[in-house]
């Protein structure tokens, strides 16, 4: 038969039949059934059993004060966990009243101890519908609420990338819908909601009635009904997990993506922007040399910052002006440091403020953050910067809510050792609190004062008077000296050593100091929580004090960098040029550790250059495995993208044209789950840059057909370029070992061949000097990289024996074709001489220098094309030698026919 014990646990439980449910039982938190066998094998922790009636029930606990350190545990690993708690005292009367106060999720977490100090921790949604697709995300540590949409042009990519740059814990989509989508599972949990969170008149309800607004005309987002319903399903999922959170969501901003520099998810990944990508952590990324901020606040905002860099150069003046400023005066910069130390997590502590689930601990905290306000605030009116005297105009000290605090808490707010014989309230703030206190203070005296007189009264010199919660005040005697015991002592409990006693008159005081205190605990509970009631009315103020602090923070952190890198102020312009002087990879240098960093310079020319109708807009770059191609491509995104959030960059000089988008094809990656194989997907993601790039945006292609045949990879590469080249227009950088394609040059007006120059020292020894330099070099070195790698001697050895064999074949056959040259590109070597004329240009198509020595050959010689090609060795021809035969052979054979036709005319 079930116990009533039994039966309330199985009804609240039915209730939350997708959680796990955490029990209060007293000072334990309990698990039970199937609950209870996920928790000890997820927590490492015993797995027992007890009887409740005839059942056998399988149960796992925690201790009450350990419950967030177990509960992170659970919700990183995807459970969601509700929290039952007692809702009355025990008695003799009956079951303890329970129920769940709040649900734990990845999205909705708000304890500090359980959530990342440095950056966000977002709760998404996505809605799709009639050709749309709205996002919304919530930081319910920080109130942060915002939506944006994307139109189906814009999907995926647009929403990949947004996905990105939040990385959300936690995502909500429409149960419908789950199975349809793709998700990056391994950084998110995906949560299938109801259709009804959904529901688009539903949710405008929902927001409206949470704003107190008629309308969401104000927030942007009235006329596209897949934000109002992502958003809404925030609210609605918000209700039902922990409606509390609630109190913080003031307001809804909508925004678009193309608001800023738009960098989609494989951007930001083969940038390294927030993590390694070998690592996976902040090791080894541009965040990890950029952050030298000292806030939390100012941490997040230097995250979302790099992932959103500006496209509005007001904005990105009054930056650059506000860093240049710190950059020249280290004693300002170490002004603002020493203030912006005495500072916690204010965005957190009001949002925590505001939920009523703040400890005495932070909200003192608060009020002396307030305090500093006055002093940052002067520092920054010192300033010349434009900006940093409008962020002192931004910084609110609150002065009732530091007047609040100070009149309501006792300092220590009842956890350290404190004022007014260490409660929670500040005496002469609550009258009645005052008085109950008051009542029962000449009680804890005579208790104070016991010991010392019961010991002269006795004689027991050791005799101590204690209390503890179960068995109240007592006299403790040890067994030795228990003859002493006055006859007025009335046994109250037996120890191993000692027996602890109490007297009449200490009963009396005893009993009036549990009453009161037991009334003061309650009194003083309810005045803290109306105290924060009172304090959540300054939420907003106190947010947009710490947004002010956050953004500070930010730029101290960049100027902090500049200063110690040696970064310059770049020059920000429309003009879509880029020019980098002695530009530096920040991550690179700063791995390096006071090693030096060989610079390189970059120059594209603006859009409209008069003065030079064969100005580069786009790079071709060539040059050995391991010389620095990857690390040079990197540097100059990175330059350019450092520039558009603001700040100083790795260069002696830089002019940039502002970029309205950086894509990076960079790697090989497969989609084994999609069917898709590295060539597919390396192939699809160049087809979305040549969809969506513009004449302002940067291209970084590192490698593109080498997952295919050399023929087929080659075509490719070069329609890539040529395409690039015609009819995009953006500034690229084309990384290739396809160095036939430095013909190129010859034929696009707008395209510069460079490679990585090296220095061969014999003897198999090769030395990559790491400098960018003009023209190309036939040669990859990929044996030397092999060697360097730790391949077996006799696997390099091999090798390097059929290359000399190849590359001797190749000799030969070029010899064959290119008895003397003219002008043109000479095969494997960096020497190269451009025609100049237009005219020339155009008829250069696929031939070469090479190509019409042969035709000579072949015009002279009848049978030249079968001699010629008894010679070739198929396997060590050249893509581009091959394709200048074909092309001579062809034009022999038009000749012939057309010799052909005019002899049997003479004839006739």
């Amino acid at each position: 038969m079930t116990t009533p014990a039994r039966r309330q646990y199985l009804q609240i439980k039915g209730q939350y039949p997708e959680t796990l449910l955490l029990y209060q039982v007293g000072d334990f938190y309990e698990t039970f059934d199937e609950d209870a066998r996920i928790a000890a094998r997820e927590l490492q922790i015993v797995l027992t059993a007890r009887r409740y009636g005839e059942e056998l029930v399988p149960l796992a606990g925690i201790p009450l004060h350990a419950l967030d350190n177990y509960v992170g545990k659970l919700v990183a690993r995807g459970y969601r966990v509700a929290i039952c708690d007692q809702t009355s005292e025990a008695s003799n009367k009956g079951i303890v009243e329970r129920a769940v106060t709040r649900i734990l999720t990845a999205g909705t977490l708000s304890e500090p101890n359980l959530l990342p100090a440095r950056q966000n921790n977002y709760l998404a949604a996505i809605a799709r519908g009639h050709g749309q697709t709205g996002l919304a995300a919530v930081d319910v540590s920080t109130g942060e609420f915002s939506v944006t949409w994307f139109s189906p042009e814009e999907m995926p990519a647009a929403l990949d990338a947004e996905l990105q740059r939040l990385a959300p814990a936690e995502c909500l989509v429409a149960e419908a819908q789950q199975a349809r989508m793709q998700w990056p599972a391994e950084t998110m949990t995906v949560t299938p909601c109801p259709a009804h969170f959904f529901a688009v008149e539903a949710a405008q309800q929902r927001l409206c009635d949470l704003f107190q607004a008629r309308s969401l005309e104000a927030y942007g987002c009235a006329r596209v009904p897949q934000a109002i319903s992502a958003a809404g399903a925030v609210v609605a999922y918000l209700e039902k997990m922990n409606a509390r959170l609630l109190a913080l969501l003031t307001g809804l901003r909508s925004y678009s993506a193309a608001s800023y520099m738009v960098l989609d998810a494989h951007t930001q990944r083969n940038l390294d922007l927030l993590q390694g990508a070998r690592s996976g952590m902040l090791q080894g990324s541009l965040l990890s040399v950029l952050d030298r901020t000292i806030t939390p606040m100012g941490a997040r905002f230097l995250r979302r910052a790099l992932t959103r860099p500006l496209l509005d150069l007001n904005q990105l003046h009054a930056r650059q002006e506000s860093i240049e400023e710190l950059y020249e005066s280290p004693a300002l910069r170490s002004r603002f440091s020493m203030a912006l130390q005495r500072l916690g997590d204010m965005e957190r502590i009001a949002g925590r403020v505001r939920q009523g689930t703040a400890v005495p601990r932070e909200v003192l905290g608060l009020r002396e953050y307030l305090q500093v306000m006055p002093h940052i605030a002067e520092l920054l009116r010192g300033c010349d910067a434009t900006l940093l005297n409008e962020l002192a105009g931004s910084l609110d000290a609150c002065p009732e809510v530091s007047a609040l605090i100070g009149q309501a808490l006792a300092r220590g707010g009842g956890e350290d050792e404190q004022e007014g014989d260490g409660h929670l309230i500040r005496a002469g703030f609550h009258v009645e609190l005052d008085e109950l206190i008051a009542s029962i203070r000449d009680s804890r005296r005579w208790m104070l004062a016991l010991e010392a007189s019961e010991r002269a009264r006795t004689g027991i010199n050791k005799l101590k008077v204690g209390f503890n919660k179960v068995f109240g005040y007592y006299i403790e005697v040890s067994n030795a000296r228990l003859d002493m015991v006055p006859a007025d002592y009335m046994r109250k409990q037996t120890l191993t050593n000692a027996e602890r006693f109490i007297t009449p008159e200490m009963k009396e005081h005893e009993a009036r100091i549990l009453s009161a205190e037991e009334r003061i605990d309650e009194l003083e509970r309810s005045i803290y929580v109306d105290v924060l009631r009172q304090l959540s009315v300054y939420y907003e103020r106190v947010m947009r004090t710490a947004a002010a602090l956050a953004l500070l923070d930010m730029l101290l952190s960049l100027a902090e960098v500049a200063a110690h890198q040696g970064y310059t102020r770049p020059q920000l312009d429309q003009s879509g040029a880029l020019e980098i002087t002695g530009g530096r990879h920040p991550v690179v240098e700063w791995t390096l550790d006071g090693d030096s960093f060989i610079p390189n310079d970059t120059r594209l020319a603006p859009l409209e250059d008069k003065e030079d109708a064969k100005s580069p807009r786009i790079v071709l770059l060539t040059g050995p495995n391991m010389a620095g191609k990857s690390t040079y491509l990197r540097q100059v995104a990175l330059i350019v993208l450092l520039a558009q959030i603001g700040s100083f960059v790795p260069a002696r000089r830089a002019r940039i044209g502002l970029v309205d988008r950086i894509f990076t094809r960079v790697g090989a990656e497969d989609d084994i789950a999609s069917g898709k194989s590295t060539f597919m997907v390396e192939m699809e993601e160049t087809a979305t840059i040549l969809h969506h790039a513009t004449r302002h945006s940067l291209i970084i292609l590192d490698e593109i057909g080498r997952g295919t045949s050399t023929y087929d990879g080659l075509a490719i590469a070069r329609s890539v370029v040529e395409y690039l080249h015609n009819t995009v227009g953006a500034r690229t950088f084309f990384a290739t070992h396809y160095h036939e394609l430095a013909v190129l040059a010859a034929e696009l007006a707008h395209l510069s061949v460079s490679t990585m120059e090296t220095r061969d020292e014999g003897e198999g020894k090769i030395l990559f000097l790491h400098r960018v330099v003009p023209g190309s070099l036939g040669r990859s070195y990929g044996i030397h990289v092999a060697r360097l790698a730790g391949m077996p001697a006799t696997v390099v050895k091999r090798a390097d024996e059929i290359l000399k064999r190849l590359e001797h074949e190749r000799e030969q056959l070029q010899a064959l074709l290119a008895p003397e040259r003219g002008n043109g590109y000479h095969t494997g070597n960096a020497v190269y001489r451009r025609e100049h004329s237009a005219e020339s240009r155009s008829n250069y198509a696929w031939q070469s220098a090479e190509g019409c020595a042969v035709g000579q050959i072949l015009a002279e010689q009848d049978d030249a094309c079968a001699d010629l090609l008894d010679e070739i060795d198929v396997y060590a021809i050249t893509p581009m030698d091959a394709l200048n035969l074909l092309f001579v052979m062809q034009k022999q054979r038009k000749e012939a026919r057309k010799i052909s036709v005019i002899e049997e005319h003479d004839h006739a």
